[in-house]
C-alpha cells in the first residue's frame, strides 16, 4: 500500500483509516519514540543467533501503523492484510504485538477528574456496551441480553462526549451494577445512568412496574432524562464506527481492552 500516494487524497485517507493525513502524522510522530524504545529493549535480551541475524521487518514503520488503523477501522482479515501489504499472516499478528502498547501510550485516557470543571463533574453520564464474540473458555459469558457471548465495557462521558473513564473489560454475562463497584469510580449523585445501575448513587430513570404504573409527570421526566443521557449513546455509535468495536471479535480477548482503549484514543485524535 503506498501511503504517501494515499495522503495526496485527504478524503479518501480519512475514510480509509478514520483521521486526517496531519493527525495520522502527528500520530506517528508521537509513537515511533515509544516503538523504536521498546524495539531496543526487546532487542537487548539474550540472543540465540548472531548479531544482526533474525527476521527483519518486510514493512516500514509508517506501513505498519496504517496497517493496524485499516484493520482497527475496517476489521478485515489478517490473511487480506498480508495480501496488501504483500507479507506473511503470521507477520501481520507479529507487528500488532510489537506496535499496540507504544500506540496505546500515546492516547492519554482516561481523563483525569481533576482536569474537568465542577459543572463538567456533575454532568457526567455513565453506561457500559457488550459486543459479541466468539464462545471461548475464558473472557466473555453469555448474554441473556444479546442471546450471544459477549465482552462487557464501561465508560464514562462527559456533556461533550469526551471519555473520561473506561473500564477494564469483564465477561458479558456480569451485571451493569456489578461491574460499576468492581471499576472503584466515585462519581457524584448528579451523574446519569440507566436502570442497569439501580442501587447505585447515580441518577437514574423512574423505574415502572405492574403495581404501579408510571404517570404521565414521570414519562415526561423520563424523557428529559434520556434526552441528557443520549450523549453517551452518541459516544458509542461512534465507536462502533470502527468495526472491531462493531462485528463480532474474533481475535483474543487478553488484546480486547487494549484494541477498545485504542479505537477510544484514535476518536479523541479525530475529534480533537
Amino acid at each position: 500500500m503506498n501511503i504517501s500516494k494515499l495522503k495526496q487524497n485527504p478524503q479518501i485517507f480519512t475514510r480509509v483509516f478514520g483521521i486526517t493525513p496531519e493527525k495520522y502524522d502527528r500520530l506517528a510522530v508521537k509513537t515511533y519514540p515509544l516503538w523504536a524504545k521498546a524495539e531496543e529493549k526487546r532487542l537487548k535480551h539474550p540472543r540465540k543467533v548472531r548479531k544482526g541475524g533474525g527476521r527483519k521487518y518486510s514493512l516500514s514503520f509508517e506501513e505498519m501503523l496504517a496497517m493496524l488503523l485499516l484493520y482497527t477501522r475496517a476489521y478485515v482479515t489478517h490473511a487480506f492484510l498480508s495480501a496488501l501489504f504483500d507479507i506473511d499472516d503470521s507477520r501481520v499478528c507479529r507487528y500488532f504485538a510489537r506496535l499496540r502498547p507504544s500506540v496505546e501510550a500515546v492516547f492519554k485516557l482516561p481523563v483525569r477528574n481533576s482536569d474537568l470543571s465542577e459543572e463538567e463533574i456533575l454532568q457526567l453520564v455513565v453506561d457500559a456496551t457488550e459486543q459479541r464474540t466468539e464462545r471461548r473458555k475464558k473472557g466473555c459469558g453469555y448474554s441473556g441480553k444479546k442471546k450471544a457471548h459477549t465482552v462487557k465495557t464501561q465508560i464514562v462521558v462527559d456533556k461533550k462526549g469526551n471519555i473520561v473513564h473506561i473500564s477494564k473489560s469483564v465477561p458479558g454475562n456480569i451485571h451493569d451494577k456489578k461491574l460499576f463497584d468492581k471499576s472503584k469510580i466515585k462519581l457524584p449523585e448528579n451523574a446519569k445512568g440507566d436502570l442497569g445501575y439501580l442501587g447505585t448513587n447515580i441518577r437514574i430513570p423512574i423505574k415502572a412496574s405492574k403495581l404501579h404504573p408510571l404517570t404521565q409527570k414521570q414519562i415526561e421526566r423520563n424523557k428529559r432524562f434520556s434526552k441528557r443521557r443520549i450523549v453517551v449513546e452518541h459516544v458509542f455509535a461512534s465507536l462502533k464506527a470502527y468495526r472491531i468495536l462493531a462485528d463480532r471479535f474474533r481475535g483474543s480477548l487478553a488484546n480486547y481492552h487494549q484494541y477498545f482503549l485504542i479505537v477510544c484514543g484514535l476518536r479523541s485524535l479525530a475529534r480533537a
